[in-house]
């Protein structure tokens, strides 16, 4: 055997034993996102503002660099047992910035006056893992009053 043909077998050999295993195997608990941070909501002229800040590590400790959306989900918050509804999502862009945006807002325009709402808030990765949920967190809409007839 040449010398050229050992070193391309050699070579195909050294790719093939290293090929696709890179590190074990992680189990899903230690690469879900860690849940939100200080979820908030608050009432505005035209909804609830839901405000929070974005996980950036998983729930095992390291550091993420795949957080894809958010799920904002809501529950009216007269019920014994809240059934959560997904009512938005927050997608984000910046996953290949090195700096990443830390301070998350979204308005929920579809509420009545006098309504009582729970949310929660849950990171989803670019796999799909799924955070704990934040919140829940309270908030009762009462819409801004009208401006009195006649004010310019």
């Amino acid at each position: 055997m040449s010398p050229a043909t050992r070193m391309v077998v050699f070579t195909a050999a050294l790719v093939l034993a290293a090929c696709g295993r890179k590190a074990p195997p992680l189990p899903p608990e230690l690469v879900r996102p860690e849940p939100a941070e200080d979820l908030v909501a608050a009432v505005v002229a035209d909804g609830v503002r839901l405000t929070w800040q974005r996980p950036l590590r998983y729930s095992g400790g390291q550091r993420m660099n795949d957080l894809d959306h958010f799920v904002i989900d809501r529950a009216p918050a007269e019920a014994a047992r809240p059934t959560f509804v997904h009512v938005g999502r927050f997608d984000l862009d910046d996953q290949t910035r090195f700096r990443k945006e830390r301070h998350i807002e979204w308005v929920d325009h579809d509420v009545v006056p006098g309504g009582r709402y729970l949310y929660r808030v849950l990171a989803i990765t670019l796999d799909g893992y799924e955070s704990a949920p934040a919140g829940p967190v309270s908030v009762q809409y009462r819409a801004a009053a009208a401006p009195p007839s006649g004010a310019p």
